[in-house]
């Protein structure tokens, strides 16, 4: 599976790196002790930073501060922010619309009744099983389109990866552009992410070849950016780049089943259910209420504290707990407050 660029290549094993990179500002005083642990706990990068200042960074020996990594789930978060984006351009009248608009094999069954907001909020009824979540061979949108029910939409919710591939193609019928196109133009470019790229892979659909989407490769710094730009309401360097009310109504609960996801986004106002569907409290339960996130499998975060001003990055190979995101940013706030 290769990312499709809009730069020249990533850098690979053989580029010259720095054999370890660090950054750090006055006065960051045990933040360093944080990021020691983060380190030591397998991530390849760390940054953290209040508002528009990193407080500390530092990278892990073969990896710089412009060099990509899979951000998996991470990239659900960004999708979440484009569909906002596509309602303000009119591209889709709203998260209510039903799916089926862009899906034509829902149109005349149950699967009717799925909305985007539905897709959005992982309560689209849709049955997962059996489906290639990676490195799909075939046409993506056909197979994953083909989904049957197992749920009425809105009854449940269950963290279906298949169906939130679905928006990529999704928001390509609606905007009459290639995604990668129409993303870097709205939030990469505006932004300023140059180091990130689209994670797809080649298929073959009836008509021909096609392209299968995934994930995104980001770096700390452009994952930094796009927290930023959320943590301030969809505001950029004085440009509303995306609605404050849809970025409220992304990072809050977005449906009763389970109060700890919004739309694509992890939120920590209330107890909800985990990633695998069970009870287990506040997602955070060590950070304020406010806190949100954006989360991806093997410890890639954008942990966001708004009360603080805090957003925190992790990136880098599986940590050794499923609580080191909450410890990170329990021992962050010790030092910052």
């Amino acid at each position: 599976m290769t990312p499709v660029s809009r730069r020249t290549a990533l850098i690979g094993a053989g580029a010259l790196v720095t054999a370890c990179a660090g950054r750090s500002m006055a006065g960051s005083g045990d933040l360093e002790a944080v990021v020691d642990r983060a380190m030591a706990d397998r991530a390849t990068s760390m940054l953290i930073a209040r508002g528009d200042t990193v407080l500390t960074e530092r990278y892990a020996p073969g990896w710089t501060a412009d060099r990509p990594r899979e951000v998996a789930s991470v990239a659900k978060s960004m999708m979440a922010v484009l569909f906002g984006m596509a309602i303000e351009d009119g591209a889709i009248t709203g998260l209510d619309q039903q799916a089926a608009d862009f899906i034509p094999a829902w149109r005349n069954d149950a699967r009717a009744g799925i909305t985007l907001h539905h897709l959005l909020s992982m309560t689209s009824g849709l049955d997962d099983t059996g489906l290639a979540l990676r490195g799909v061979t075939g046409d993506q949108f056909v197979i994953n389109g083909a989904a049957p029910l197992a749920h009425p939409p809105g009854t449940r919710w269950a963290y279906n990866t298949a169906a939130y591939h679905l928006l990529f193609h999704i928001l390509m019928r609606a905007t009459g552009e290639r995604f990668e196109a129409w993303a870097d133009r709205k939030l990469l470019g505006p932004l300023g992410m140059g180091d990130t790229v689209w994670v797809t892979s080649e298929g073959q659909g009836a008509d021909g070849p096609v392209t299968n989407y995934y994930s995104a490769a980001s770096t700390a710094r452009d994952l930094w950016a796009f927290g930023r730009m959320v943590m301030q309401g969809g505001a950029w360097q004085g440009r509303q780049v995306v609605s404050a009310d849809y970025v409220t109504r992304m990072v809050t609960a977005s449906q009763p089943l389970n109060r700890s996801y919004g739309l694509l986004w992890w939120v920590n106002a209330e107890d909800g259910l985990d990633v695998f569907g069970r009870p287990g409290g506040r997602r955070f339960p060590a950070s304020p209420h406010d806190t949100y996130a954006a989360l991806g499998a093997g410890g890639q975060v954008i942990l966001i504290v708004p009360s603080r001003e805090l957003i925190l990055v992790r990136q880098g190979d599986p940590p050794g707990s499923a609580d080191f995101a909450d410890r990170m940013l329990a021992d962050t706030l010790a030092v910052v407050g």
